[in-house]
């Protein structure tokens, strides 16, 4: 009987050990970090305002705006290039837009 033991005990302390490993001992390179949690992509601001003025020389638009919590931008008024020359096409002074932005430029503007 204690012929069997030795090697029993030698197996269980072996197994221990292993699952005491990164990895759990299981499969090939257990000693790297655990997978990382996929990236969280950045919020993209939606603004809202009311159009101000049209200028369709230099493609830009003025507009009122509300402040935006998120990025924690107060409200005001300014004039904001687009990124799109057709972004002024159907756009009327005085309509309620959400527009966002992207490197300063209006890349989205939507009716509210």
């Amino acid at each position: 009987m204690r012929k069997l033991f030795i090697p029993l005990l030698v197996c269980l302390l072996a197994a221990g050990a292993a699952s005491a490993q990164p990895g759990g001992g299981r499969g090939r390179g257990g000693g790297g970090p655990p997978p990382s949690a996929p990236k969280k992509r950045p919020v993209t601001p939606e603004f809202i305002g009311v159009v101000k003025s049209i200028d369709a020389a230099t493609g830009r638009l003025t507009i009122s705006y509300d402040p935006v919590e998120v990025i924690n931008w107060p409200a005001g008024t300014q004039p904001f290039p687009v990124a799109k020359s057709a972004m002024l096409e159907g756009v009327t002074v005085g309509e309620k837009v959400r527009f966002t932005l992207d490197s300063g430029e209006i890349a989205t503007l939507k009716p509210f």
